[in-house]
């Protein structure tokens, strides 16, 4: 699947999610914060809570942390937009001084317990994007070996030993396991 493909995809399933009551962007990174009461008002005030499209990538980034304090609800509208900025990232970063959120950690944390509480109202199609994703991952970690191995005429079995590889193979294997027990 390519970039686009898969974007569009997300886009798709995503598409009418809104926040509703749920813990947003800036709530989140205030709880990170452990911000007082008043600021996190402030801070729930500032969060974009019908269109996840526009939530802006310089928010993303300064928010970043805000991936482990959702709750389902504001899991299931960020997520989209926490996934999108990390397939665009090296787009979204040139020349600025970003760097990447770890969507993968999120989504492969804890996640027995998780799956029963901040990934819980994420439906087929949106599970399907999650799985999509992490075969994204993969695939990248296997061209950047495949062209070291094309360039050095070696073997790209080292893939296999590549820890970053292991990990996102672990939780695409554990993703599609929840995706086979969701019926």
């Amino acid at each position: 699947m390519t970039k686009e493909e898969l974007i569009a995809k997300i886009q798709i399933a995503f598409k009418d999610v809104k926040l509703e009551d749920g813990i947003g962007l800036w709530e989140a990174q205030g709880i990170d914060d452990y911000a007082d009461a008043k600021t996190m008002l402030e801070l729930r005030k500032k969060d974009e809570r019908e269109n996840w499209n526009a939530i802006s990538d310089e928010d993303i980034y300064f928010c970043s942390s805000s991936l482990s304090f959702f709750d389902p609800k504001g899991m299931r509208f960020c997520l989209p937009k926490f996934l999108i900025f990390d397939i665009l990232e090296q787009t979204i970063v040139d020349g600025k001084e970003f760097y990447s959120v770890d969507v993968v950690f999120t989504l492969g944390y804890n996640l027995e317990e998780h799956q029963k509480t901040r990934f819980s109202l994420l439906d087929r199609t949106q599970k399907e994007c999650i799985i999509c994703y992490l075969k994204y991952k993969l695939n990248a970690i296997e061209n950047i070996y495949k062209k070291y191995a094309a360039d050095y005429n070696s073997s790209l079995d080292a893939v296999y030993e590549d820890s970053e590889y292991f990990n996102v193979y672990k939780i695409l294997n554990e993703w599609q396991e929840i995706l086979q027990n969701d019926k």
